[in-house]
This record gives C-alpha cells, structure tokens and sequence, in this order.
C-alpha cells in the first residue's frame, strides 16, 4: 500500500491515546529499499519552537510504520553530532540518514555526522 505523509499521521494518530501527530511535527519517509535507510531533512528552527518530533518511518513489505519521538533537547545537545546542511542561514537542516539493518538499526549514517542513534526514541 502507498502511503503518504498525511495517510501516516492520521493511522498513527488513530493508536495514540492522546493523538498529537499533525504536519508541523511530524515527518515521514519511505524505506529506500536499495540503500536500506530513510532520509528526514528537519529544519533546524523547529529545535527551539517543538519540544518533540516525530519521525513516521513507513516499510511497504511486510506493511509497517514505525513512529520515533526524538526530543529537540536530545538534537540541540548533539548538533555537532549531525550533517547540518546550510548552517547558520534561515533555512538550515539536520540530514539524517537513518539506517533500517539489524546491526545498526536507526543509527545516522551520514558521512558528516557521528552515527547517533535514535532507536531509544522508538514508541511502541
């Protein structure tokens, strides 16, 4: 099934007691299945103005969405740790290149930054 971003927050939203997923806080990426990762561009602005965000990260086959609540504070505290691209100007973002293999299962694959993980942040 395809599924969109939208399509994403909705179905997440719906097994959440309390449903806070909306467009502003959340974003979605597809499994690239030749690279085996998701791609997120966060802007770096949303750090200081959300207290959370969420990563909807979708596998077609078997059909599965997964949800990760990364704390801004956790991203603040590490932006050193992370490919910032356009750094310093209005529309900068965090890259990240989260790997989908079982050996490092969520960890930042980008050559600029230092292999953080985020499976910690995976909600159930």
């Amino acid at each position: 099934m395809k599924l969109d971003k939208k399509q994403a927050i909705d179905r997440r939203n719906q097994q959440l007691e309390n449903p806070v997923l909306n467009a502003d806080n959340s974003y979605f990426a597809l499994l690239d299945p030749r690279r085996n990762i998701w791609w997120f561009d966060l802007p770096v602005s949303q750090l200081k103005s959300l207290e959370w965000l969420n990563l909807l990260l979708h596998i077609p086959e078997p059909e599965q969405l997964l949800h990760v609540k990364v704390p801004t504070s956790f991203l603040r505290a590490r932006i050193a740790g992370v490919e910032v691209r356009n750094a310093g100007k209005r529309k900068a973002t965090i890259s990240l290149e989260l790997s989908a293999d079982r050996d490092g299962f969520l960890k930042d694959l980008r050559p600029e930054g230092s292999n953080l993980g985020f499976a910690v942040f995976l909600q159930a």
